[in-house]
Parts: C-alpha cells; sequence; structure tokens
C-alpha cells in the first residue's frame, strides 16, 4: 500500500538510490540522529520512502508478509525496476543478507524478496560502511567492516541467478576500509576515502577495471579532496562527484573543506600505476 506521508524522521547511516525521477530510501538509524528521541519508536526504521522530484512529495510503502529488518551502514542499489539491499549492522549484529524489492509490485501487493544464494555457496562475510554499485545485472561490493575487521575484498552478486563470486584481483590493491565512497563509469568502479583500520580518515583515489579485475591508483591529479569518509560519491556521465563527509582538514585551517563539491572528470588520461 501506497501513503502519502510526511518528510520521514531524521536518521543517519540509511541508503538511498535513484531512477529516473524518483529516489529511494531505506533504513537507518533514527534514534541517535534525533534530537527527540522520547518521541521516535523505532531505532532502526525498515520502511521503505519514495521521493517524487517532480511534485516533491513523500510516500511511504506499506508491504505484507518478510522484510529487511531494520538497520544502518548498508547499501541500497538499483537495477532497472529493482532495490536490493544488502548488509548493514544493528544492534551489535552484522548482515550479509540481500533483499530485493520489485516496483512493479506496486501495483498489486508490494513485497521484499529475500535472495538467498544456494547452500553452500560462497558470499561476502557480513559488514557494514561497505560500498555497492550497479553493473550491468551484477551488484559489485568493496570494503567494509564487521566491528572486528576491515576488508578490501570486492565481490560480485550476479542479479539473474542469484550467486556470489570474489573477485581475486591483481595491481594496487587498496587498503581496508569502510566509510569510502564509490561510483561506476563504463567498466570501472572508482573507489575514494573511507577509515582505514587505525580510523585515520583515506585520500586516497582508486580504480578497479572490471573486464580484467585489476586495480590502479593514480598520480599527478592535481587539486583533491582531502582525505574523509561517510561522504557522497556519485557518477553523471562522465565525471564523479565527491561531497561532504567527515574530515579532519576540515579543524586545521589548511583550506580544505568537506562541503565543498568536487568533480573528477574520468575521460582525461592522467599517470596511473
Amino acid at each position: 500500500m501506497l501513503v502519502v506521508c510526511d518528510v520521514p524522521s531524521t536518521r543517519f547511516g540509511h541508503g538511498s538510490a535513484s531512477a529516473g525521477s524518483v529516489v529511494a530510501i531505506w533504513g537507518g538509524d533514527t534514534v541517535t540522529a534525533s534530537s527527540h528521541q522520547l518521541r521516535t519508536r523505532v531505532r532502526y526504521d525498515n520502511g521503505l520512502y519514495f521521493l517524487n522530484l517532480a511534485t516533491r512529495e513523500w510516500t511511504r510503502v506499506f508491504v505484507d508478509g518478510p522484510a529487511p529488518s531494520g538497520r544502518l551502514g548498508h547499501t541500497v542499489t538499483m537495477i532497472g525496476p529493482r532495490i536490493y539491499v544488502f548488509g548493514g549492522q544493528a544492534y551489535g549484529q552484522y548482515f550479509n543478507d540481500i533483499w530485493c524489492f520489485d516496483l512493479a509490485t506496486l501495483i498489486s501487493k508490494p513485497a521484499w524478496e529475500q535472495l538467498d544464494p544456494p547452500k553452500g555457496a560462497p558470499r561476502p562475510s557480513p559488514r557494514s560502511g561497505h560500498t555497492c554499485v550497479a553493473y550491468k545485472h551484477h551488484l559489485i561490493v568493496f570494503g567494509g567492516t564487521d566491528g572486528k575487521y576491515h576488508y578490501n575484498d570486492i565481490w560480485a552478486f550476479d542479479t539473474r541467478s542469484c550467486t556470489w563470486s570474489e573477485y581475486w584481483c591483481s595491481g594496487y590493491i587498496p587498503a581496508p576500509r569502510e566509510g569510502h565512497g564509490s561510483a561506476v563509469v563504463g567498466d570501472v568502479v572508482y573507489i575514494f576515502g573511507g577509515r582505514g583500520v587505525d580510523g585515520a580518515n583515506i585520500g586516497q583515489l582508486a580504480a578497479f577495471r572490471i573486464p580484467n579485475q585489476r586495480w590502479y591508483t593514480f598520480q599527478n591529479m592535481g587539486p583533491e579532496p582531502a582525505p574523509r569518509s561517510g561522504h557522497g560519491m556519485v557518477a553523471v556521465g562522465s565525471k564523479i562527484y565527491v561531497l561532504g563527509g567527515v574530515s579532519e582538514d576540515d579543524l586545521d585551517g589548511t583550506g580544505h573543506n568537506a562541503n565543498v563539491a568536487y568533480v573528477l572528470e574520468t575521460i582525461h588520461e592522467y599517470s596511473v600505476s
């Protein structure tokens, strides 16, 4: 059932994805982020919300049947009319489940579907703070943490066969991290920033070329964003935009500002390693 609603409550650690003039938002911690915690009934919201960019109206979807439990630090990714939620954490538990919501069900009976790989098949370990991008009919997941370890592995989920495959990479593999950003242009996944094992923010840009499963780093890039984590990163055409996040350089007077948008033009021929 679709119900026009007010703006979703204040939250952080949620996930979002867009298709055309609609933005989908799911999950997040609504208690820690709220200044009115007593008014918040559920800490981790598992409601699915849509924002119509044309009418500027919010809509909440009420679903019958199984649904992913509320959480933060997960990813929300769209391929065609389907929304995919992977991973995240809540109450100290980390997840590696994957759920799908098909927009086609809105005209009949809205429903989530849990996509279970075959028993005994490989899958990523539970994690939060990873990134996930859509590439053809695959979801490409990189990094994250389970609260004990930080990861720099990269996995692909085939949405047709519902199977996971780990990429065995070559090249300059990025350090383990969480809270980074990623975006895909063509057949290349770009990774920037994040928090390392030592808790420090990272300022490295790396690129993963999917066909040959090889990582690359860049040199002589000119002015670049300060090291940061928790930022936004999105591709529009051949350009990648980085905005926001947490950066120590906000406090030391260097002139770097996490609230300034940075643009990377990927068609330029930079020196790569």
